[in-house]
């Protein structure tokens, strides 16, 4: 596009055009900063991957707990010490050493036990911060695998559609650092 400018010089009027000057080239932003690595599908990749692992470490987890269980697992008595809204309760677990230890019931059985109630309980002498009732004993494989599910299966399809879109998302983290128009984060498109 050639502009067109007014010039005086000496008392008349003359028309001249100027050039206009090329871009102006400056230097890329760096890619350590938020509006590159946000947009890069490897940071999408690395938050799926963490997710995935939180979520299945919870899932294994449990299955070493029922394991523990299961091999280290003793019944005995114990008294309620508070029972909570959140379908849990409190017990105070006295050891075969004779020491007293508080342990975290995760369920309550359906007829729900007030503070001072005797309840048999079996909880792991190694790790004696949480106990279960002999009906919940050992905790269920169902929920284990549940847990894996939750963590794998919604991570496996957004990997497969981050599979799909993986050009697409990293020429828009190239094109944010070398100053070409982008979408805006979080707008959809």
């Amino acid at each position: 596009m050639v502009k067109q400018h007014r010039r005086r010089a000496r008392g008349t009027q003359r028309w001249t055009t100027v050039q206009p000057v090329g871009p102006v080239q400056r230097e890329p932003r760096s890619r350590w900063r938020p509006g590159y690595w946000l947009r890069h599908p490897a940071f999408c990749l690395l938050l799926a991957g963490c997710y995935a692992l939180t979520v299945v470490g919870y899932g294994v987890g449990g299955l070493l707990t029922r394991r523990n269980l299961q091999e280290r697992g003793e019944l005995t008595a114990g008294v309620v010490e508070r029972v909570t809204q959140r379908e849990s309760m409190w017990v105070q677990v006295i050891t075969p050493d004779g020491e007293a230890v508080s342990a975290y019931v995760n369920d309550l059985p359906a007829d729900r036990p007030a503070p001072g109630d005797r309840v048999t309980v079996v909880y792991d002498p190694q790790d004696p911060d949480y106990a279960y009732l002999p009906g919940d004993y050992p905790p269920e494989v169902r929920n284990s695998l549940l847990l894996f599910g939750i963590g794998l299966i919604p991570t496996a399809l957004y990997g497969r559609y981050l599979r799909r879109t993986w050009h697409r998302w990293r020429n828009q983290a190239e094109g944010w650092r070398h100053r070409r128009p982008v979408p805006r984060l979080g707008k959809r498109q």
